[in-house]
C-alpha cells in the first residue's frame, strides 16, 4: 500500500493512499465469505449458501458497500502507521469509485499532535513561598480543637442570647388559623445561626426559661413555599431550656483530654510541627505548578482545535459547564501536555523497569498487597505503559523545578492559602493536613503529587 503524506495547513495533513489490486479483491473475497455465512436463503441451511446465490441476491453494490464498512478503517490505520503521523482528530476521507476489481485510492485530511516550540525550560525564577508558621495559627488550630471538645452546660440566672443553644415549643398561625408545618414541640436551635425563618431567632433574645412570647414575621417575597410569600404569620413561642457551650481551658489538662500529650507545651510543638509539613507540602505544590506554568508560558505552540475539543468534552463529563465555558480550561491543559512532553524529549526523560517496579511494590505497601503479586497483575492488565506514562512527566517536572530558581515573594505576596491542620485522627490528639492534588505535579517525594497508583 502506497501512502504520501501533505502537508494542507499548520498541524493537519492529507494523506494520498493507494490499495494494491490484489489487496482489494482479496477484502472482497473476505467481505463475500462473511456473508455466506450470515445469510439466510431458503433452501440452504446457513453458513452453506453457495457464493453466486450471495452475489445475486445482494447485488455487487452491497457487497463494495460492506468491504468498504469492513476494511476501509483498516487500511486507514495502516496509512497512520506507514506515515508515522500522530492524528488528533476524526479523519476526513474522500474517495471516488471503488470498483473491487482494480487499485483503490483515498485520500484523509487529518489534524496531527503539534511539537512544541520551547522557550527556557531551566533557570526558571519562579517565587516560592514561605513555610512559616506563626504563633496566631497554632492559636488557630488550638481553638478549633478546643471547640471539638466542648460541652453544653444548663444557663442560670439570665435569658437567652445570641450563641446559646435553646429547647421550644412553637406553633404558628396565619390569620387566627393553625399553620399547617408550623409547629414543633422540644425543638433545638443554636440562636443567631440563622436556621429559621429570617427575624424569628432575634424574638428568642431576652427569653428566660419559662416564659413566652408571640410576635408576627412577614415572609420573604422569595419564600420556598408560594402560598406563604409576604404573608404575616403569627407565633407563639415558650422558652424551655436555654443551655450554653462550655470551652475547656487550655492547661495541661486539657493537652491530655484531646492527645496522646502530657501537657499543652508538648501539644502544641506537634501541632507546630504538623502544620509545618502541611505548609511545606502546599508550597511545594504550589511552586512545582508555577513552575510548569512558566515553563508553559515560556514554550510556542498551536493546538489543534479537535485536542481542545476532546479535552473539553472530557471534562464536561466531570461538572455541569458548558463546553465552551471549559475550552479556555481545556486549551491550558493541553498545552501544558505537550509542552511537558516536550521537555521529556527534549531531555531524554525515561523511566526503568526497576523504577517502575520499585513504584508498584511501593503502592503495594499502601494498599497491603502482595507486592510481587500486584507487579504480576498490573502487568496482565496492561496497566504498566499507562503508570510508567505517569512516572515520566512526574520525573519531567522534577527536572523542572530542581533546575528552577525559588525567588522569596515580596513583602505581603505569599499567595499560598493558610494552611489548616485536622485535629484528631487514628491517635487521638494528633492534628495534620491532608495533602490534596494541584495540577499535573506528581513526583518522588511525599510533598509532591503523586500519580494515581498501580492498582487504580
Amino acid at each position: 500500500m502506497k501512502t504520501e503524506v501533505k502537508p494542507v495547513a499548520e498541524n493537519e495533513v492529507e494523506l494520498a493512499v493507494e490499495v494494491p489490486r490484489d489487496d482489494v479483491e482479496a477484502k472482497v473475497e473476505r467481505t463475500i465469505s462473511r456473508l455466506q455465512r450470515e445469510t439466510n436463503v431458503p433452501g440452504f441451511r446457513k453458513g452453506k449458501v453457495p457464493r453466486q446465490i450471495v452475489l445475486n441476491r445482494l447485488g455487487q453494490d452491497y457487497v463494495l458497500s460492506q468491504t468498504l464498512n469492513d476494511f476501509l478503517p483498516e487500511w486507514y490505520e495502516s496509512a497512520i502507521d506507514a506515515s508515522d503521523i500522530d492524528p488528533v482528530s476524526q479523519p476526513e476521507i474522500d474517495f471516488g469509485d471503488f470498483t473491487g476489481h482494480e487499485d483503490f485510492a483515498f485520500t484523509a485530511k487529518v489534524q496531527v499532535r503539534p511539537e512544541p516550540t520551547l522557550g527556557q525550560y531551566t533557570g526558571l525564577e519562579v517565587v516560592k513561598d514561605a513555610v512559616e508558621i506563626t504563633d496566631a495559627q497554632v492559636d488557630a488550630q488550638l481553638a478549633m480543637l478546643q471547640e471539638r471538645f466542648a460541652s453544653l452546660g444548663p444557663v442560670e440566672g439570665r435569658p437567652a442570647a445570641k450563641g446559646d443553644f435553646v429547647q421550644i415549643d412553637f406553633a404558628g398561625t396565619l390569620d387566627g388559623q393553625s399553620l399547617e408545618g408550623a409547629q414543633a414541640d422540644d425543638y433545638m436551635l443554636e440562636v443567631g445561626q440563622g436556621n429559621l425563618i429570617p427575624g424569628f431567632e432575634e424574638h428568642l433574645e431576652g427569653l428566660a426559661a419559662g416564659e413566652s412570647t408571640t410576635f408576627d414575621i412577614v415572609f420573604p417575597d422569595d419564600y420556598q413555599a408560594e402560598e406563604l410569600q409576604g404573608k404575616n404569620v403569627t407565633f407563639t413561642v415558650t422558652m424551655k431550656e436555654i443551655k450554653e457551650k462550655v470551652v475547656p481551658a487550655l492547661d495541661d489538662e486539657f493537652a491530655q483530654q484531646a492527645s496522646e500529650f502530657d501537657t499543652l507545651g508538648a501539644l502544641r510543638d506537634d501541632m507546630r510541627e504538623r502544620l509545618t509539613k502541611a505548609r511545606e507540602q502546599m508550597v511545594e505544590r504550589e511552586y512545582r505548578g508555577r513552575v510548569i506554568e512558566k515553563a508553559v508560558e515560556n514554550a510556542t505552540v498551536n493546538i489543534p482545535s479537535a485536542m481542545v475539543d476532546r479535552q473539553a468534552h472530557a471534562l464536561f463529563h466531570e461538572r455541569e459547564s458548558t463546553i465552551g465555558e471549559l475550552r479556555p480550561r481545556a486549551e491550558a491543559e493541553v498545552r501544558r501536555g505537550l509542552v511537558l512532553a516536550a521537555i521529556r524529549d527534549a531531555e531524554k526523560v525515561e523511566v526503568t523497569d526497576d523504577e517502575l517496579r520499585a513504584r508498584i511494590m511501593e503502592d503495594a505497601e499502601l494498599l497491603q498487597r502482595d507486592p510481587n503479586q500486584l507487579v504480576l497483575d498490573v502487568y496482565a492488565s496492561g496497566r504498566q505503559n499507562m503508570l510508567r506514562d505517569e512516572l515520566v512527566i512526574a520525573k519531567t517536572v522534577d527536572f523542572l523545578v530542581e533546575h528552577a530558581v525559588a525567588l522569596a515573594p515580596a513583602p505581603g505576596e505569599d499567595s499560598a492559602p493558610e494552611v489548616k491542620a485536622k485535629a484528631g485522627g487514628p491517635a487521638k490528639g494528633k492534628v495534620g493536613g491532608d495533602e490534596a492534588g494541584a495540577g499535573e505535579t506528581g513526583g518522588k517525594a511525599a510533598s509532591k503529587r503523586r500519580p494515581k497508583k498501580a492498582d487504580e
